[in-house]
């Protein structure tokens, strides 16, 4: 790591012959923040000829050192459905929030309860935690760590609905959010690390009735009882 130097002895070399020496390198994961881009210089000598810089065959000069641009900024993307379904009062809505990163470390996933709904924990993925409790507007989040370049995961996070809603109130919203712990330095696209979706409820009232004489029968006079 580091400034370390590394030494391969070639040996002798014909007159306008050529050798070819491969050197790979694993970059740091997580890179400090502010890291673009990755500085090699090689060198060339023997015990005739002093210490001669190697050129980069993109540039002339004599100490031109090779840059390859280093892309180690986290960029983090979240998705968010309810698979298409509608609820009722006292049903249960389950979310499915789809995530991807590139070199990001400390991934915490974070939502907060809709209106009219509680948290609930036996239909969700192992591991939330809200605070300060299950109740509408509490702050659920699930830590994932860290997450590879290219690499991704989904969980679920589900709520019930009150038994009682008011009227006039026809869904349930909800938002989550992806956010890492910035050792890879700041999300180039923040937009996409937020997700809504909103479930239709159907809460209007679906009254019925149903009267029985019980098969009774009257004479003037008489009482007729119905349920």
């Amino acid at each position: 790591g580091g400034d370390t130097s590394v030494a391969v002895n070639i040996g002798a070399i014909a007159a306008g012959a050529s050798v070819t020496v491969r050197y790979d390198v694993t970059i740091d994961k997580p890179l400090p923040v502010g890291v673009t881009q990755l500085v090699n210089q090689g060198t060339v000598n023997s015990n005739e000829l002093p210490s001669v810089p190697t050129d980069d065959p993109d540039e002339p000069g004599s100490s031109d050192p090779t840059v390859e641009p280093v892309v180690a900024a986290p960029d983090m993307t979240i998705s968010k459905t309810d698979g298409g379904v509608s609820t009722v009062p006292g049903g249960t809505v389950a979310y499915t929030l789809n995530y991807s990163n590139q070199h990001a470390t400390g991934v915490v996933l974070s939502e907060t309860v809709p209106v009219h709904t509680s948290f609930n924990a036996g239909a969700s993925t192992a591991g939330w935690s809200c605070v300060p409790s299950s109740a509408a507007g509490s702050t659920c989040s699930l830590a994932v760590g860290a997450v590879n370049a290219g690499a991704g995961g989904s969980v679920t996070f589900a709520v019930t609905v009150v038994p009682s809603v008011p009227v006039a109130v026809t869904q349930i919203a909800n938002t989550a959010t992806v956010a890492d712990d910035g050792s890879n330095g700041v999300d180039p696209t923040p937009a996409n690390n937020t997700a809504s979706d909103t479930t239709p409820l159907n809460a209007t009232p679906d009254l019925t009735i149903t009267k029985s004489d019980g098969g009774a029968t009257t004479v003037p006079g008489g009482s007729v009882s119905y349920a």
